[in-house]
């Protein structure tokens, strides 16, 4: 039976060896999830810049700048079941054209839309912090 010394040591060896291994794919865990994470954010910015100059091009429009956004196509497909049953109970009615003396949005309005690009972010952060973990 080998000593208490050498019980030991190969008790601090086995604990090294598991340690690194441990950290070593730890690491490369990480930095797998890192670079998922990296290319997620960059799609995410990519397509809010399109969102922006596509909006900047609308709004550049005369006769268009007051009417409301388009939506994301993030928030489209996120908000197109409740459209649907909005159509749905609404029935067979057609759209009403929009009428063009609209007035500009009231700054409560205008609020009220920063508060939901917010919340959305909000939500985007979670969700990849969901998916980093």
């Amino acid at each position: 039976m080998p000593s208490t010394r050498m019980l030991l040591l190969a008790t601090a060896s086995r604990l090294r060896s598991r340690i690194r291994s441990g950290l070593a794919d730890a690491t490369a865990q990480v930095v797998t999830e890192a670079e998922l994470a990296a290319q997620h954010v960059q799609q995410e910015w990519q397509l809010f810049w399109q969102e922006v100059q596509l909006e900047a091009e609308r709004l550049e429009r005369p006769g268009e700048e007051a009417s409301e956004p388009e939506p994301s196509p993030s928030t489209a497909s996120r908000q197109a079941p409740a459209a649907d049953q909005q159509q749905d109970s609404e029935g067979d009615s057609q759209p009403q054209p929009e009428s063009a003396t609209r007035k500009r949005a009231s700054p409560a309005q205008v609020q009220e839309s920063i508060d939901q690009l917010r919340a959305e972010v909000a939500g985007l952060n979670q969700r990849l912090e969901q998916n980093t973990l």
